[in-house]
């Protein structure tokens, strides 16, 4: 071989060197871009999700809240209706009471 040959042979080489140096930084930085890229999204999912959660529960609590309402609501006439019969029963039953009472004194 000649010696220009060989000297080619050899810048060949450096230059296949710096070539695989280049594509280790280039894949190294893609790599780190990559990661951090992901740690961002994965912390901007985990805000998301924390965020969804939150609203969700305030929307159930707000409609545990309006259904409390309106059972209390409900279970609130139905006392009042039951407590009106009630005394209505009481007052019937006074009247049969006393009417007896008044057969039998006379």
């Amino acid at each position: 071989m000649s010696r220009e040959s060989i000297l080619k042979v050899k810048e060949a080489e450096e230059k296949a060197e710096r070539i695989v140096e280049e594509a280790k930084e280039r894949a190294k930085a893609m790599i780190e871009t990559a990661e951090r890229e992901g740690r961002a999204l994965c912390t901007e999912v985990e805000a998301t999700a924390a965020n969804d959660a939150r609203e969700a529960m305030a929307e159930l609590r707000a409609r545990t809240a309006e259904t409390l309402e309106r059972v209390d609501a409900e279970a609130h006439e139905e006392m009042e209706a039951i407590r009106k019969e009630a005394f209505l029963r009481k007052r019937s039953a006074e009247k049969i009471v006393i009417r007896g009472l008044m057969s039998k004194c006379r």
